[in-house]
């Protein structure tokens, strides 16, 4: 979902999330001339919503405060569990801002840990623990790499958070039980 006070970027940002279209079936099939097809001027995509999409996301919205207060307590109990063990960096979160919790990224610092992270990562999910890489390095990513050049060195801060970040489980279903620390 996009919001924005800016009409002409709401227009283009309109167009790309129906295929590029100049005008919508919505605005073709309610004007005074509905053969005429919409000239495609951008290269768009389907990022439509269904009806049913809308009516999911509506109701979803009236929990949002209940969902990221859940998490919150799980990001806190992780911040706090996590601590004493020097290897592992936690999320960082200001008081001047509120934090959405839609996954939770540790940094390992491997020499200091007692395995690299994809070892932590195989372990964990030995013992039934789903962990995933925290993130991409947008420029390591193939299509990107070959596109503009890019080598994994050109941004160091995006090449650490690639090889070392680490995604815990975070989700509103969890349980005390749940957590099992190594």
């Amino acid at each position: 979902m996009l919001t924005t006070n800016d009409d002409e970027l709401a227009e283009k940002l309109s167009q790309l999330r129906n295929h590029g279209a100049a005008i919508s079936e919505e605005q073709r099939h309610h004007g005074p001339k509905p053969y005429i097809l919409p000239d495609f001027n951008l290269l768009g995509f389907n990022y439509r919503m269904t009806d049913l999409q809308g009516a999911i996301g509506v109701v979803q919205l009236k929990k949002l405060d209940q969902f990221i207060f859940e998490r919150e307590q799980w990001a806190s109990f992780y911040t706090e569990k996590l601590s004493s063990l020097d290897w592992i960096s936690t999320p960082k979160v200001g008081s001047d801002f509120g934090h959405g919790w839609q996954s939770f990224v540790t940094l390992i610092d491997e020499s200091k840990a007692p395995m690299s992270r994809n070892d932590l990562m195989e372990y964990l999910q030995e013992r039934g623990i789903s962990t995933r890489p925290g993130t991409h390095a947008v420029h390591m990513l193939t299509y990107y790499k070959n596109l503009y050049g890019f080598s994994a060195e050109d941004f160091p801060g995006a090449q650490i958070a690639n090889d070392f970040s680490m995604a815990i489980p975070l989700h509103n279903r969890m349980v005390a039980e749940d957590l099992i620390l190594p």
